[in-house]
């Protein structure tokens, strides 16, 4: 067994778990992230010493600045960073930063589709729901078709988008066994 297969089964594991829960109670665990971030400086320490130590914490915060500056700073939570800092310190500063733009990339993605589902905020532009034309000058709503837009801010369980990223980029790496594959 090596670096790659721990960090893998790292991911693997943590990965969805963290999804789920996101998901389900829109909260990323502190005994999760923590653990993430602890088992993988450690497996990096066990299989690289010293350097290993380093890389690790480099990535750990490579990893939730370089996701704060392609969200402005804005929208994300502080679970959302603490598990981008144990993904940073699995993978090392340079392909955290691949995992984290991968992330950006589905995050905008999965934003989008929520978006345009019914009530959210791209959802009047869709053609589907437009008024009929019974009779010239006479529209009438389509049924089935009411917006029910709030007020209420709209928010995104973002550990999805951290986990695909990080899956993805995880998958690539092992695939092509190199870590700059993205140059």
């Amino acid at each position: 067994m090596n670096l790659d297969f721990w960090i893998a089964s790292l991911i693997v594991v943590a990965m969805p778990v963290a999804m789920f829960t996101d998901l389900s109670t829109r909260r990323i665990p502190n005994l999760l992230t923590f653990s993430l971030l602890i088992a993988a400086v450690a497996a990096r320490i066990l299989f690289q010493g010293w350097p290993g130590l380093a890389l690790g914490l480099t990535g750990a915060v490579f990893a939730p600045i370089s996701l704060l500056l392609l969200h402005g700073g804005r929208g994300l939570g502080m679970g959302d960073l603490k598990l981008a800092a144990g993904v940073g310190a699995a993978f090392g500063p340079i392909t955290a930063v691949a995992s984290m733009l991968a992330t950006a990339l589905i995050g905008g993605a999965l934003a989008l589709f929520l978006m345009l589902r019914p009530g959210g905020l791209l959802a009047d532009l869709i053609p589907a729901c437009l008024p009929r034309m019974v009779s010239p000058g006479k529209n009438v709503p389509v049924e089935g078709c009411e917006t029910t837009q709030t007020d209420a801010p709209m928010t995104m369980p973002y550990a999805v988008a951290i986990g695909l990223g990080a899956l993805l980029v995880m998958a690539v790496r092992l695939w092509t066994d190199h870590d700059v594959w993205f140059l």
